[in-house]
């Protein structure tokens, strides 16, 4: 059994509790009387000498709990032995209804209902919380007219400077039996908690799965043998490390909600020491609270080996995927949402159909894919179906029926260059209807048309097809296959456009920015404006559009501080508007109808702001401010 310390304030209690021992052949590790000031310090040494459970009194259990990290069990006077006190006071009083005040600490008393009936007296409780309040509940019970006061050392050394008769707090061997009993219950549960740890530390370390402990911080509180070999690197060296600083890719969102209760598991896939692994998480709730969650990691192996001299070709080649999921710049919930699918749907060798407007990341998140499944270690090939007449494509996908296998390369079709590997088509919806029946006979069943005979036949090979439009609509006007549709939309991300995201497109703006500073090592000061001009863009290419514009930006400013006007006016000469006028179409700068009146007088008065001023029946400094405003300025060199 866990051993117990029991610490006590008097001599006298510690007799009666020598007494309780030797009657119940109990034995305690440590066994000792101590002083208030030193209660603290003197359990710390109980528990270097063993005990696990220790028993106190009072203001020294108070002390102790605050300071120790084992079960502190309260020793409590029972109601018999409360009454043992009052009949006491009773009697050095001689009176026949006295007024008896008790002064401790609320865990030191059992029930005093009905005592006052019972002994005939009036009884004032008066229960303690803190360290200095003593002196003040001996005031207030003498104030209240106290005819006695029973309280523990310290009220009884106040009562003895004030000469007001007190009584000190008696705990005898009710009390003692009482605090053994449930300490030995403690201790039980203690035995039993040990040898369930014993047997789950069997577990943690002999599992074939790395398995993580984090606490409610996320920060990392135990790892098993395996968890070490996968990181390389030993217990202490990650204990206390926050999770994401260990595990790099995993979602702190993802393990937050975890942790938060809002959802019941986690699952993703991420890479370290180059191993593909498939992690799960789930959280640890041995009550109602979660206090943290457990995180399980088994490493993933790929389809086939691929060595030194074939990863050169395929570099050579260019048959490799050079992104992953840190070279996505935007951070909205949105893109976060579609990058933990996306891990999600990793190590999985289904096809997956990403779909999402132009100029989005859809090709990085295939690459990222690719690159954290595994076939990451395969080769990527990439296959555009509106760059290939549909009458060849289906050679670039299946190759050359009358080719020798060991022929060029080039004869060969993207399922053989691609085996171990992943194949992303691009545009899938422009693909042939021919293709589309056979990529779904090659995906779903594993047959190939071999001159004109359908042949059984493994390829492991991951399909990542993209689209910017919605397959469905498609199929019901008979241009894309429902089998095809069906096949490869079960694994489907949906690619987030920057118009959509306009809270976070200004963040993704900045970082293109400092991209291109650094590149050029041109540092400017953007204005608060000028972002707001960007924010206000529809921005039609995303992700493309943006960032090929904020390069321009960075290459066109001629001034430290670029402002609202600049990129206004960059923004109009970039993508001017398509308007009919007279039957014939011209392009149009600027949108609003004030900005074409000045954009045109300017043309017509060169420039000439006065005459302009004129024309328009305002002044000048109207004109300016208005110029300003609709970023004409920087056309006329103001």
């Amino acid at each position: 059994m866990a051993n117990i310390g029991l610490l006590l304030p008097k001599y006298t209690i510690l007799e009666y509790a020598k007494e309780v021992l030797q009657e119940s052949g109990e034995n305690v590790k440590v066994l000792k009387v101590i002083d208030d000031a030193n209660a603290a310090l003197e359990a710390g040494k109980a528990i270097q000498e063993g005990a696990e459970v220790i028993i106190a009194r009072g203001f020294q259990a108070y002390c102790i709990k605050k300071e120790v990290n084992v079960p502190v069990i309260d020793m409590t006077l029972t109601t018999q032995e409360i009454g043992m006190m009052i009949l006491k006071a009773k009697k050095q009083l001689k009176k026949e209804c006295p007024v008896i005040a008790i002064i401790g600490w609320e865990n030191m008393f059992g029930n005093v209902d009905h005592l006052e009936e019972l002994f005939h007296i009036r009884l004032h409780m008066y229960y303690l919380k803190g360290m200095d309040e003593p002196y003040g509940k001996v005031e207030q019970a003498i104030e209240e007219g106290a005819d006695l006061i029973i309280g523990g050392v310290r009220v009884n050394q106040i009562t003895f400077e004030k000469r007001f008769p007190s009584l000190f707090i008696e705990s005898k061997q009710d009390s003692v039996r009482e605090a053994l009993k449930v300490a030995k219950s403690v201790a039980n549960v203690i035995d039993l908690e040990k040898r369930n740890n014993a047997q789950l530390e069997t577990v943690f370390d002999t599992s074939f799965n790395g398995i993580m402990k984090i606490n409610s911080y996320r920060e990392i509180v135990a790892v098993n043998k395996m968890m070490e070999d996968i990181l390389g690197k030993k217990a202490k060296e990650v204990i206390s490390f926050p999770v994401e600083k260990v595990l790099k890719g995993i979602s702190t969102g993802e393990i937050d909600r975890l942790i938060a209760g809002e959802q019941g598991m986690y699952s993703s896939s991420i890479l370290v020491n180059n191993q593909f692994l498939m992690l799960v998480g789930a959280p640890i709730q041995p009550d109602e609270s979660i206090n943290g969650a457990i995180i399980t990691c088994h490493r993933v192996k790929g389809p086939g080996k691929t060595d030194e001299e074939q990863r050169q070709q395929l570099f050579m080649n260019g048959y490799v995927a050079r992104h992953n999921y840190e070279d996505i710049m935007r951070t909205s919930p949105a893109m976060k949402r579609c990058i933990e699918l996306s891990r999600a749907y990793a190590p999985s060798s289904a096809p997956i159909l990403i779909r999402g407007e132009v100029g989005t990341e859809k090709e990085i998140l295939a690459e990222a894919i690719h690159n954290n499944s595994v076939a990451k270690d395969g080769p990527f090939i990439t296959f555009n179906c509106s760059a290939i007449p549909k009458e060849k494509q289906r050679r670039f996908l299946f190759g050359d029926e009358t080719a020798d296998k060991d022929k060029e390369d080039q004869e060969r079709g993207a399922f053989e260059k691609g085996l171990y590997g992943t194949i992303l088509l691009q545009e899938i919806e422009n693909i042939s209807l021919e293709c589309q029946y056979l990529l779904y006979k090659a995906i779903y069943e594993k047959m190939f048309l071999y001159h004109d005979v359908w042949v059984k036949r493994r390829m492991p090979v991951r399909i990542i097809a993209t689209t910017s439009l919605e397959l469905l609509n498609l199929t019901e006007q008979g241009r894309f296959r429902e089998d095809l549709y069906y096949l490869l939309s079960t694994l489907k991300l949906e690619v987030p456009s920057v118009r959509n995201e306009m809270d976070y497109m200004k963040a993704t703006a900045k970082r293109f920015i400092q991209k291109y500073m650094e590149k050029y090592s041109r540092y400017m000061e953007i204005t608060e404006e000028a972002y707001q001009v960007l924010e206000e863009h529809p921005w039609k290419g995303n992700m493309i559009q943006l960032e090929a514009f904020c390069e321009k930006i960075i290459l066109l400013a001629q001034k430290k501080r670029v402002d609202a006007g600049f990129v206004r006016t960059l923004i109009y000469d970039t993508y001017p508007g398509v308007q009919v006028i007279n039957g014939e179409e011209r392009l149009v700068i600027y949108n609003n109808p004030e900005a074409v009146k000045i954009g045109e007088l300017m043309e017509e008065c060169k420039g000439n702001r006065t005459l302009v001023a004129e024309k328009m029946g305002i002044s000048t400094t109207t004109l300016w401010r208005r110029i300003k405003k609709y970023g004409i300025a920087q056309k006329y060199g103001f």
